[in-house]
C-alpha cells in the first residue's frame, strides 16, 4: 500500500476490504489544500508506512467520510491525527456516536474546504447519503459508491456479483444503489447540478480511475436514473 500521484496536489492509495466474504478494492483520495494541509477522502486502513508518506506531503488537517458506509477506518485516522477536523455525510454522526464530527457535508463545503472543493449531496437516496466532491484545480470529481469501475478481481464470487449488478469492467451504477434511490426526481436534480461543474477525471472508491473523459463515462453510467446529462 503506497500513495500514487494523479495530479498536482492529488494522490490516492488503494487497499482491499472483505464485504460479505468477497474481496473488494477500496480507494482513499488525498488532496493538498492551498495552505499545504492534507485532506483525506474516505480513509482506508492506514499503517505506519502509509502514514509516513502522508506526513511527508504535509500535515493531515481534514478527514472526510463521504457517505454512510465509508467510515470503517475513520476512527483510526482520527486517532492518528487527533487535530484533524472530521466531516461526515448526513446521518453519519448519529451512526458513529463514538466520533466527534466538526460538521456535516452537503451542497456547500465548509469554509476550511471551500478553497479546494465543491460538494454536493446525491439526493433522493438517504440510506446512502453520499456527498460528491470536486477538486476544482485538477478538474477531478470524487465519488464513493455512486458508480464502480472494477475491471479485475481475484475472486470469482466478486466477479459474479458485479456482473449480476451490471457493474463489471465498465463505469456503472450498481443495481443495489439504484434500489436505494427513493426519490428519482431529487436524484436527477442533484446530478444536474453536479454536471454543471467542470470535471474530466473521475475517481471512485471501487475500481479504476478514469483519467480523462470522466464526465462522459459518468453520464453513460447514470442514464437509467438521469438520461440526457451533458457529456462534455
Amino acid at each position: 500500500m503506497s500513495l500514487r500521484q494523479l495530479d498536482a496536489d492529488l494522490w490516492c492509495a488503494e487497499a482491499e476490504l472483505a464485504v460479505a466474504g468477497m474481496p473488494l478494492g477500496i480507494r482513499m483520495t488525498v488532496m493538498r489544500g492551498p495552505g499545504g494541509g492534507l485532506i483525506l477522502h474516505s480513509p482506508i486502513e492506514i499503517d505506519d508506512a502509509l502514514a509516513a508518506e502522508l506526513d511527508a506531503l504535509g500535515p493531515v488537517e481534514q478527514l472526510i467520510a463521504p457517505n454512510r458506509m465509508h467510515h470503517l477506518y475513520l476512527l483510526g485516522a482520527a486517532r492518528r491525527w487527533p487535530v484533524a477536523k472530521l466531516w461526515g455525510a448526513p446521518g453519519l454522526p448519529a451512526k458513529r456516536r463514538d466520533l466527534i464530527f466538526d460538521g456535516v457535508l452537503g451542497d456547500r463545503p465548509p469554509e476550511v474546504l471551500a478553497e479546494t472543493l465543491d460538494t454536493a449531496l446525491f439526493a433522493g437516496a438517504p440510506m446512502a447519503s453520499e456527498v460528491l466532491c470536486l477538486q476544482r484545480a485538477s478538474r477531478t470529481l470524487i465519488v464513493t459508491d455512486l458508480v464502480f469501475n472494477i475491471h479485475h478481481t481475484r475472486s470469482l464470487l466478486s466477479q459474479l456479483y458485479l456482473r449480476a449488478n451490471g457493474a463489471w469492467q465498465r463505469v456503472a451504477q450498481t443495481a443495489l444503489l439504484r434500489v436505494l434511490i427513493r426519490d428519482r426526481a431529487a436524484a436527477r436534480r442533484s446530478l444536474e447540478h453536479v454536471f454543471c461543474w467542470d470535471f474530466d477525471r473521475l475517481i471512485m472508491a471501487h475500481g479504476e480511475v478514469v483519467d480523462t473523459g470522466g464526465k462522459a463515462a459518468l453520464a453513460e453510467a447514470l442514464k437509467k436514473i438521469a438520461p440526457g446529462l451533458p457529456r462534455g
